[in-house]
């Protein structure tokens, strides 16, 4: 989907306009995925300000506890004494593909598959962590509101398989299911 998509309404610098579609469920995942991993939730409060803006009310608190101690870390290490002191940092998602799972008119469960950026310009060289993701969406106030999410990580793609059956890692079965998010320039 296109960056901008969603974004002719936010809230908490998060894009929460997205159809009552498939698609848009989909659309809004991808965004609410790309806001949670931004230098910006190191900063005091954005993380919660994000959460409560595209999660349930009933899950918000579940979602915040879930994801504080990893944003606490990054904080309190290289990456957020770099984002501190200005330098550059790198913290992104990037969403490779998803398939719907399941879609009513007001609930939708979408698999995630992509990966985290993390780095910055002065000590902590870039790494990628390759992740899946299943969250489960509600239709609430005109917007998609997550009302659960699981996540992990993994598959991670080899440079080099043994040989013998590709499918080994998993990654050639996962690709075959998902349809590929389109990345505006």
């Amino acid at each position: 989907t296109p960056a901008k998509a969603g974004a002719a309404r936010s809230l908490a610098g998060v894009p929460v306009s997205f159809p009552d579609s498939p698609r848009g469920a989909a659309q809004a995942v991808a965004a609410y995925q790309r806001a949670f991993a931004s230098p910006a939730v190191l900063r005091q409060g954005v993380l919660q300000s994000r959460i409560e803006a595209v999660a349930t009310p009933d899950y918000a608190a579940t979602m915040l506890a879930a994801n504080s101690p990893g944003a606490e870390r990054l904080a309190a290490g290289p990456v957020g004494t770099g984002v501190r002191r200005g330098v550059q940092t790198l913290y992104s998602a990037i969403p490779i593909g998803y398939r719907v799972e399941s879609f009513e008119a007001d609930r939708a469960r979408v698999l995630t598959w992509g990966f985290t950026l993390l780095g910055n310009a002065s000590s902590v060289e870039p790494a990628a962590y390759f992740g899946l993701t299943h969250t489960e969406l509600v239709w609430m106030e005109g917007r998609w509101r997550i009302a659960e999410t699981r996540g992990g990580f993994g598959p991670t793609p080899r440079l080099a398989t043994k040989p013998g059956r590709l499918s080994g890692y998993g990654v050639i079965d996962l690709a075959r299911g998902l349809e590929s998010y389109e990345l505006a320039p």
